[in-house]
């Protein structure tokens, strides 16, 4: 990516025609209003307290003072360019979905725990935000096609079927939400433009289905999840088969499909049976995701004792599973939205039950989100400086019982509190208008693609520091641009649906 936007640059200043484009940008003021962007940053290093991280974070910012000068002052894409960047950039996103399903399925010989994982080369969140995008764009593509031209519409919504496929085998929670809203925002457009009652009532039910459809589906696994087993009223009397007492810890009240953790539980069995059914010790810990505690749960998810008994109830694809690190036997099922949304309602409950939030990317963001507060509350006007956050995190870091692995020790990830933490809330008030204001500027508010193209980033805003990764600002920085001040739209626009 760096290559690719300091090849970019170097093209732009060998074509020269600086008159031209100082004369568009005369034209365009909405370019220096986004690379000002940038020089936020860098009037953020008066006041850092970390020159370091500041510099950082100056260098990941670089594409928004490159990309949009070059595209904003070179001469205006046409309809044809733009569609050609848009195939090209799918077609990159389908292979690197392939790439990922290669690997899922083991043929790499690497072994994946969590399908999330399988995003081979960026994060698995920006990578559904860039498959949401290609959704949406070929979308448009596709109902702006010609009539004669069906092969290509075929192509087209094969692509996308196949995008929003891969998004739910990539069980990326930020990306399942962009596109449920992105689609609502969509049909709810439609519905307010079309004038025929019955396709009004056709989409009404459908965006009535988008929310109400996930929120049973959601309310289904947690009736599941809360449908709690009956504990014996004297469990000093319960003893495994083999005669022996179980361990139970009754402060732990971590649940897995309705069954209690860590009761009935006798290590002595496990071990014995476990280290002759299994080829990993029982006391290890394995890269591959396996640790005695995997072991409970599973047998937990089971409804099975933790004993010899429950564990030589177990079949060899459970004791694999087991190994691979895998927590619940209803995991095994990797196109299933049930394990995503499980994953996280027992996070939330370990974590209200005061569990760490570590490691779990639900619960760990409401703590990030918490000390992000604080910090914002002790440089409420002006923040901390470009890279500033680093050192008030740490701080925070340092006394919260929690995240004692660095690891875990990162950023808000919300991208507004990000902006507030570095500049305080007048710079995070100037970057969000310098951010938004060029669409009116450039009278592109009735883009479709520029307004789901800034929606898709926007929503990803409120679970992820978007623009603070190099890939991300990236993509930002060129995508926006592009559709920003492309000729792509003179024609009549079709009906989105």
């Amino acid at each position: 990516m760096s290559i690719f936007t300091g090849c970019l640059m170097l093209n732009w200043l060998i074509e020269g025609q600086f008159a031209a484009k100082l004369q568009r940008v005369k034209e365009r003021k909405s370019v220096l209003l986004i690379i000002s962007v940038f020089f936020v940053y860098l009037l953020g290093l008066l006041w850092t307290n970390s020159m370091q991280w500041g510099m950082h974070d100056v260098k990941i910012q670089l594409p928004l003072l490159i990309l949009p000068l070059v595209i904003g002052t070179s001469e205006s894409l046409t309809e044809i360019q733009v569609k050609r960047i848009i195939y090209a950039f799918s077609a990159a996103v389908i292979v690197a979905s392939l790439c990922s399903i290669f690997v899922l399925l083991g043929f790499s010989g690497k072994s994946i725990q969590d399908p999330r994982e399988m995003s081979l080369f960026i994060s698995h969140i920006r990578f559904s935000l860039l498959i949401n995008i290609s959704i949406f764009s070929l979308f448009w593509f596709a109902l702006k096609a010609e009539k004669g031209i069906f092969l290509e519409k075929t192509f087209l919504f094969l692509a996308m079927i196949w995008l929003t496929i891969f998004l739910v085998i990539l069980k990326s929670a930020t990306g399942w939400i962009v596109f449920l809203v992105a689609s609502s925002v969509v049909i709810f457009q439609n519905v307010v433009s079309i004038k025929n009652i019955g396709s009004r009532i056709l989409l009404l039910s459908i965006l009535l289905s988008i929310f109400l459809l996930p929120a049973i589906y959601i309310g289904y696994v947690f009736q599941q999840f809360y449908t709690i087993e009956t504990i014996p009223s004297d469990l000093s009397m319960e003893k495994t088969s083999r005669g022996n007492p179980y361990m139970h810890d009754f402060n732990n009240k971590e649940l897995e499909n309705g069954h209690y953790t860590y009761l009935f539980i006798n290590e002595d069995e496990l071990r014995e049976v476990w280290n002759r059914r299994s080829k990993l010790d029982y006391n290890s810990s394995s890269i591959t995701g396996f640790n005695r505690f995997v072991l409970m749960r599973y047998l937990t998810s089971k409804g099975y004792r933790k004993d010899a008994d429950g564990l030589e109830k177990l079949t060899d694809s459970d004791i694999r599973n087991i190994e691979n690190g895998m927590t619940n036997y209803r995991f095994m099922n990797p196109f299933s939205f049930y394990t995503r949304i499980y994953q996280v309602v027992w996070e939330i409950d370990v974590y209200h039950k005061g569990g760490n939030p570590s490691g779990h990317s639900v619960t760990q963001r409401l703590e990030y989100y918490k000390m992000a507060i604080q910090i914002i509350k002790e440089n409420f006007w002006f923040g901390n400086g470009t890279g500033g956050y680093y050192e008030a995190y740490q701080a925070k870091y340092n006394q919260n019982k929690f995240f004692q692995n660095q690891e875990y020790r990162q950023r808000s990830h919300n991208m507004f509190l990000s902006y507030w933490i570095d500049f305080g809330l007048i710079g995070m008030c100037y970057i969000c208008f310098a951010l938004t204001a060029p669409v009116f500027l450039e009278r592109k508010t009735k883009s479709f693609l520029l307004l789901i193209f800034l929606l898709i980033v926007l929503i990803s805003f409120m679970n992820e520091d978007t623009l603070n990764n190099h890939d991300a600002i990236s993509f930002f920085a060129f995508f926006y641009p592009l559709y920003l001040y492309s000729k792509y739209e003179i024609k009549p626009q079709p009906e989105v649906l």
